[in-house]
């Protein structure tokens, strides 16, 4: 009986063949460029009548089906439903795919002026993931202190599934932001990393899926930290903007008061057994 041929591997498909194919597909004059992009890794302009596309490297290793389906993507939109699907599912393996490569070099420094991540998240993953058979825990780490932009939101905290590490946002490092609050945001995005790879609704990835929303429900603080969130959103919102930690109000800072004060030794004890 003849053995079966190993298939052969697909061809390099370079920068001028996907212009020539968005092209033809488009009937409209397109320019390809590769990026180094591990995040957004399909980029798309037009500008004067001319899409100019930036794609991550891995993209010269696409199929046909997975060029079929970007040029569908393009010309469609979300209605070409099973173009999206097929093309997310690529995109998400090629991407995992990539941290198995020797990331970019990741500095991160846990020990805030007033929350150590590295501490508050040993203590998270003891108490809430003992169960779960990780090989190696992400590292933890304050964010750049850099304004933002938005003015209707703020993203507190943040997984990366490619270099594998969890960033916070320097404005949840503030006597005023409650620790227990720190914890639940680590909570959450060290939930990512456990639940890595999205789960699929009807074509769409869902990163928050049942399995996430289930286990972050049952998390003891989940909705106090909710409505304290939602309390204060808005100076979070402010506090991101101008690149500096969050502060209360006065009249609430003046309430506080007692709790922003350094803690006891008594109080730092029994701090420690929760870290």
């Amino acid at each position: 009986m003849d053995s079966a041929q190993p298939s052969e591997p697909t061809p390099p498909f370079g920068e001028s063949d996907w212009s020539a194919l968005l092209e033809r597909e488009l009937e409209a004059p397109v320019r390809v460029r590769f990026s180094r992009a591990r995040h957004q890794v399909v980029r798309v302009q037009r500008q004067r009548g001319t899409y100019h596309v930036s794609l991550a490297r891995f993209f010269a290793a696409a199929p046909p089906a997975i060029r079929h389906a970007l040029a569908t993507w393009m010309r469609s939109g979300r209605r070409a439903r099973k173009a999206c699907a097929t093309l997310d599912a690529w995109i998400d393996e090629s991407v995992r795919a990539l941290a198995h490569e020797k990331p970019a070099s990741v500095r991160l420094e846990p020990r805030g002026a007033h929350h150590d991540l590295a501490a508050l998240a040993q203590g998270v993953i003891e108490h809430h993931f003992a169960h779960d058979e990780v090989r190696a825990w992400p590292p933890v780490g304050w964010g750049r202190k850099s304004g933002s932009r938005s003015r209707r939101s703020v993203r507190l905290g943040s997984f990366d599934p490619v270099n594998r590490v969890v960033r916070m946002h320097p404005a949840l490092d503030s006597a005023d932001v409650p620790t227990w609050f720190v914890r639940y945001v680590l909570f959450h995005e060290l939930l990512h990393s456990v639940l890595d790879r999205p789960e699929r609704s009807k074509g769409r990835r869902v990163i928050h899926g049942r399995e996430f929303v289930a286990r972050e429900r049952a998390y003891p603080d989940f909705e106090r930290a909710l409505a304290w969130e939602r309390e204060h959103v808005l100076g979070l919102i402010r506090a991101a903007r101008a690149g500096r930690p969050f502060a209360l109000p006065q009249r609430a800072a003046k309430r506080a008061a007692p709790h922003a004060q350094a803690p006891r030794a008594s109080e730092r004890a029994v701090q420690g057994l929760l870290f």
